[in-house]
C-alpha cells in the first residue's frame, strides 16, 4: 500500500527539523558560552592576596594529635606574637610561646623565630606545636579568617583563626 503525503506537509516537516536543529545550534553555543565564563570565573578565584593577613588579633585554634588548642597571635606590620590564653584547658605551655616574623607569597605563610615570649619557663615542647615554619593556606575568608596547615597524618597541624573586632 502507498501513502501520499501532500508536497506542503512534506515540506512543513522539513522546516520543522530545521527549526530543531537551528534551537539546539543556538543551545550549544549558549552551554559553551556558559562553560568558558565559568572557568573564567574559577581563575578569578584562585587569585591570592599576600596581603590577607591584616594587622591586629586573630584568634581560635589549632588542631594536633586529634585535640583542638586555643590560640591567640598578634599581627603587627610582618611581625607576630603568640598569646597565652589566660586559662583555657588545651593550651600551648607557657615556654611553647614565640614572636618572629612572618611573610606571605604563593599561599604560604612563612613564621621566623625572633625568640620565645616567656624564656624562663623551661617547659619541653613538641617540636610540631612551635610557630616557626611554612604553612599552605587552606581557606581563606575575606582578611578576617583563615585556616592554614603544616606537617602530614600525626606532625599535621591545622591553624583556624579569625580577625578580632
Amino acid at each position: 500500500m502507498t501513502v501520499l503525503v501532500p508536497i506542503s506537509t512534506g515540506t512543513c516537516y522539513i522546516e520543522k527539523i530545521k527549526q530543531k536543529k537551528l534551537v539546539m545550534k543556538s543551545q550549544k553555543i549558549l552551554i559553551l558560552v556558559f562553560l568558558i565564563s565559568s572557568l573564567s570565573s574559577c581563575d578569578k578565584n584562585d587569585e591570592f592576596d599576600d596581603n590577607l593577613i591584616q594587622n591586629g588579633f586573630y584568634q581560635g585554634y589549632f588542631d594536633y594529635q586529634e585535640t583542638s588548642y586555643w590560640c591567640s597571635i598578634e599581627f603587627d606590620d610582618g611581625k607576630y606574637t603568640e598569646w597565652p590564653s589566660g586559662g583555657a584547658m588545651n593550651q600551648k605551655g607557657m615556654g611553647c610561646i614565640t614572636t618572629g616574623s612572618f611573610s606571605i607569597s604563593n599561599r604560604i605563610i612563612s613564621f621566623q623565630l625572633d625568640s620565645f615570649k616567656h624564656s624562663w619557663d623551661p617547659q619541653l615542647c613538641d617540636p610540631d606545636i612551635l610557630m616557626p615554619g611554612d604553612y599552605e593556606f587552606v581557606t581563606t575568608g575575606k582578611q578576617d579568617s583563615v585556616v592554614f596547615k603544616r606537617g602530614e597524618d600525626e606532625h599535621q597541624i591545622v591553624y583556624h583563626l579569625k580577625k578580632g573586632e
